[in-house]
């Protein structure tokens, strides 16, 4: 038995999400492919499938489980099917013994914060439930109507359900208005959760013409690495594919590019625009940042579909640099070891 047909057994409707790189919706037949061994896992993170399901009974209005599942993969990203019958047959004792204590199930993690609030957010907006109240404080603080600098009263929950929300009561231009009122008004800190949200949304035009705006002012003083990971990671994945592979090349130029923070942003959330010259400069800069870090980013990056053979191609690039000819020789000198 899979999770989808345990699940649909109990009279339920469920919805997958992948909460490895960021929060993305996981179609229905997907998932079922990929319990049923048929294809990969579309993005694994750390050899691993980190889902976030939610089911609920149509019969049962305001009635919801919510499972946080970190599933092993094996080398070829297909499910380990193991652990998740371990998981299923966990809630098969719950459901057959409610009234005894069966501990924490197999594979279950609990997400951080900013995942958990933004989960929230999504499983609201799913179930066509309300949204709390810390939505209009959020809303009323992005309008200006509280002050700039007054962002003491904000909470996570708030701000991912406006995000959450972007094509909601005009959220999206909500927010391009707010953008540059906090940055003249310094207001770092809201600013830098508002980016750190977006990661799971999708900007359209004139919000990621507002990011980019934002990032260029903050250029223009000494932007700290965790800023300049953020903005990446709130344009990953805007609708506008040019304007998010041209801050990828500017981050990537700057002098804090070899930060690992700023590194490991743009590896695991703006792998797809990772292609040719961005490629190149970003692999440049993992042989900057150290040999630790390149061989463990270098191997995170060709977990996922179609990369390694785009990396493989840019290490035969003859113009790449010695430096990165000698991160390469190390890897595959590594990639030998290990298979004798």
């Amino acid at each position: 038995m899979s999770i989808t047909q345990f699940v649909a057994s109990t009279g339920a409707r469920m919805r997958v999400f992948d909460l490895g790189r960021r929060i993305a919706k996981i179609g229905l037949s997907e998932f079922e492919a990929i319990e049923d061994l048929a294809r990969p896992y579309p993005t694994p993170y750390l050899r691993h499938a980190w889902v976030g399901i939610l089911s609920w009974n149509p019969d049962e209005p305001g009635q919801h489980n919510i499972w946080f599942l970190k599933l092993p993969l094996d080398e070829q990203n297909i499910l380990q099917p193991g652990p998740r019958d371990q998981f299923l047959q966990h809630w098969l004792r719950v459901v057959q013994h409610p009234d005894k204590d069966h501990g924490e199930a197999p594979c279950a993690f609990k997400p951080d914060g900013n995942r958990m609030s933004y989960f929230h957010s999504i499983a609201l907006k799913t179930l066509k439930q309300p949204e709390t109240q810390y939505y209009a404080t959020a809303r009323a603080y992005f309008s200006g109507d509280t002050g700039w600098q007054n962002w003491q009263q904000l909470g996570l929950q708030g701000i991912a359900e406006v995000v959450a929300r972007l094509d909601e009561s005009n959220n999206s231009e909500l927010l391009q208005k707010a953008l540059p009122e906090m940055d003249n008004a310094g207001a770092s800190v809201p600013r830098n959760v508002l980016l750190g949200f977006l990661e799971n949304a999708e900007p359209d035009v004139n919000l990621t013409i507002a990011l980019t705006d934002s990032l260029a002012e903050a250029m223009k003083g000494q932007p700290d690495a965790t800023a300049l990971a953020l903005y990446c990671r709130a344009m990953s994945q805007s609708v506008s594919v040019n304007h998010r592979r041209e801050v990828l090349q500017l981050v990537l130029q700057h002098p804090l590019a070899s930060e690992v923070e700023i590194l490991s942003a743009v590896g695991s959330r703006c792998w797809n625009d990772l292609e040719g010259d961005t490629l190149s400069l970003y692999l440049e800069k993992l042989a900057q940042a150290g040999q630790d870090v390149f061989l463990a980013l270098v191997a995170d990056l060709m977990t996922l579909p179609g990369k390694r053979k785009q990396i493989l191609e840019a290490f035969r690039n003859p113009q790449r640099s010695d430096e990165l000819g000698a991160a390469i020789g190390v890897l595959m000198s590594a990639a030998r070891s290990g298979v004798q």
